[in-house]
This record gives structure tokens, sequence and C-alpha cells, in this order.
């Protein structure tokens, strides 16, 4: 089951938070390695109402994801004609599940429900971007139908960015 985040969500979502940086740095990826996303990025998700957490039957958080409707300002920098979509999208940021669940369809059920929150919004598009190194997102992204659009950056390094209808 797939919830808005709330305060009480906070300290389980640091942990998974943790457990994906971990994971990252023992595939040898720099990315969430400076300490990013922090308690407060994750606090302003769930104050702007964007953090949404994968449930497990105790009602625990075991996966995470910020799911924006309103877009990202860094995709400006790739041309609008190198796209899929329009301009009205759903986004996916600081996607991450439990480290101890991993492989069990939590990702692809949050990334389920943003293209969920993006159809009922009437958007046209659904855009991601991750690290060029994560291997795990980037057989997602590919396995769900995404294209690729070119490359966004970001203060901590570049990033791919995929796109697809909804």
């Amino acid at each position: 089951m797939i919830r808005r985040a709330t305060i009480d969500d906070l300290n389980k979502i640091l942990s998974i938070v943790r457990s994906a940086q971990l994971s990252l740095r023992e595939l040898g990826i720099d990315q969430w390695q400076d300490g990013y996303p922090s308690s407060d990025v994750i606090m302003g998700d769930i104050t702007a109402g964007i953090g949404w957490v994968a449930v497990d039957e105790m009602n625990t958080a075991i996966g995470y994801a910020a799911i924006p409707l309103t877009g990202e300002v860094a995709y400006t920098q790739i041309p609008d004609d190198a796209w899929h979509t329009l301009n009205r999208y759903v986004v996916v940021h600081r996607l991450c599940v439990d480290g101890s669940i991993r492989r069990k369809g939590i990702a692809m059920e949050l990334m389920a429900h943003a293209a969920t929150l993006g159809r009922e919004a009437s958007l046209d598009g659904f855009r991601i971007d991750t690290h060029r190194g994560n291997i795990r997102m980037l057989s997602l992204i590919k396995k769900l139908g995404f294209d690729y659009c070119g490359i966004v950056r970001y203060d901590s390094g570049e990033r791919l960015a995929y796109d697809k209808s909804l």
C-alpha cells in the first residue's frame, strides 16, 4: 500500500535513506554520499505533501519517494524538443527502498503510484533522472519504458534524464 508520508514516518524514512546511501556506496556510486537527502529535505517533502511511503502490513514505511506534480526546474536544461512529452509532467525524486526487502517490487509500486497521481492530475508525462552508475534505478527506468532525453546538472553532479507518456 502507498500513502502520503507524515512526520511520524520521518525516522523510518531516514533509516531507509541511510540504507540506500550505504548500498550506493558499496556499488562505488557517489550519488547521495554528501548527506543528501537530509532530514530537512525529507521534512520539506512531507510538509509540501509530495512525500509518499510504501508501507507493510503494520503500516510501517518500507519505501519512499518524493512525487511532485509541478515539474522540475533542472529539466529546463534539456531542450524541449529532446523530451518526448509536453511540459506537464509528474516527477519522482529520492526513490529508495528498505535494504532488507529490496527486489520485492516496492520501487515499482511507488513508480506506479506516481503515474497514477500524474494521470489523476491530467498530466501528459512522467520524468525522472538518476546517476549514470545507479544500475538498479537505470534497470527500473528501462523496465518501465522510459526514454532517454539528455543530461541535467545539479550541484551534486550530472544525472541522466528520462521521460515517458502517461
